[in-house]
């Protein structure tokens, strides 16, 4: 329903070089916990399977956490994300997904009313049940904005995520649209003794992948991703990988059917070359 219309986006930059027979790929980050936080072991759930990735195939990595605003900005590195947000601007050499994300509106409704007006987010059809509300998303995500204002939705868009959750707590904003483990801890983060007032309603059948996208001008950018895929392969087989997911994201999350989806998209942006 919503592809090429709204991509929630997580974003790297990152550059590799080989210093001796070693790679060393540096990566630019904004934070987003759980999956990037530089407050968190190894940097979050993402950075963790970065790092595991990376001690099985040998590569350094580095995470430096940047603002939003900037990275958004710099279009000419390596990135990593959403593939459907960067994809609009840049080709890449090569896509190697490492994770799916689901995505789900938010809405505050204290001791669970279930009044009338959020019978249409219940039970949500069309973009066109959305007409005449609110809704708070992260700068940049809104891909058809033109469409979306033909159908009478606005959108409020936001490089800080938890002023989102903020509006929408005070009755400024009827709805946010955020990854589903991004939004669950903003929410325990800053309303930890009424977090039970705000319901979470998961966009059936929607998930996205987070890759790292090698540039054209990227030096042995196919041998790289190479690297990262089975790297991502061996994690997975041995359980280390179920292992992360399970830490950050406790029982928020369907492994399995995540990790489905996550070797869909990896078959989907197979280079030409394997």
């Amino acid at each position: 329903m919503f592809k090429n219309i709204i991509a929630l986006m997580i974003i790297f930059c990152s550059v590799a070089y080989t210093d001796g027979n070693r790679p060393h790929v540096l990566l630019q980050a904004n934070s987003a916990p759980p999956f990037w936080s530089e407050k968190l072991p190894f940097n979050g759930l993402g950075g963790e399977i970065i790092h595991e990735i990376s001690k099985v195939e040998g590569i350094d990595t580095t995470i430096v956490f940047k603002p939003l605003s900037r990275l958004i900005e710099d279009d000419s590195n390596n990135d990593l994300g959403d593939p459907a947000f960067f994809m609009r601007n840049q080709e890449y050499k090569e896509i190697v997904p490492i994770m799916a994300y689901d995505i789900a509106f938010y809405y505050y409704e204290k001791h669970h009313t279930y009044e009338h007006e959020h019978d249409s987010i219940r039970d949500l059809k069309s973009l066109a049940d959305l007409k005449g509300k609110r809704i708070g998303i992260l700068k940049g995500s809104v891909i058809d904005s033109k469409h979306l204002k033909r159908l009478g939705i606005t959108f409020e868009q936001s490089y800080n995520q938890e002023s989102l959750f903020k509006k929408l707590r005070i009755g400024r904003l009827d709805y946010v649209l955020e990854i589903k483990l991004v939004g669950n801890r903003i929410i325990d983060k800053l309303f930890p003794s009424d977090g039970g007032d705000f319901v979470v309603v998961p966009i059936k059948g929607e998930s996205n992948p987070i890759a790292i996208m090698l540039a054209y001008e990227q030096e042995d950018a196919s041998i790289l991703a190479s690297k990262y895929r089975h790297g991502l392969q061996t994690i997975i087989q041995n359980g280390t990988y179920r292992k992360i997911f399970e830490k950050y994201a406790g029982s928020d999350i369907m492994f399995e059917a995540l990790l489905e989806k996550l070797k869909m998209y990896n078959l989907l942006y197979l280079s030409e070359d394997e």
